[in-house]
């Protein structure tokens, strides 16, 4: 059997739900309108971080609280965990 890796979000109920994606915090909905319309589960590691970088464009343009910091975007997979290179966030 081949194991692959999974996502769950635990919610403050105790409730467990398997998800193919996931953000929290004041401005997840701005990030979630996002990633529901442009993931796949297909998306190679550079599509992947564009994906981010533009969640956080958008959180630079419409959340009161933003940070001038560029994000730090980690990937885990079987070579460990490895910090990827941020595309530009300001278009």
């Amino acid at each position: 059997t081949i194991l692959k890796p999974r996502l769950f979000w635990l919610d403050e109920y105790g409730s467990l739900q398997s998800v193919e994606y996931g953000v929290h915090g004041l401005a997840s909905n701005f990030a979630l309108s996002i990633l529901d319309r442009k993931y796949n589960p297909n998306l190679s590691r550079e599509e992947a971080a564009d994906l981010v970088a533009d969640c956080f464009r958008q959180l630079r343009k419409r959340f009161v609280i933003n940070s001038p910091e560029l994000p730090c975007i980690k990937c885990i997979d079987s070579d460990g965990c490895n910090v990827i290179a941020v595309p530009p966030i300001h278009k």
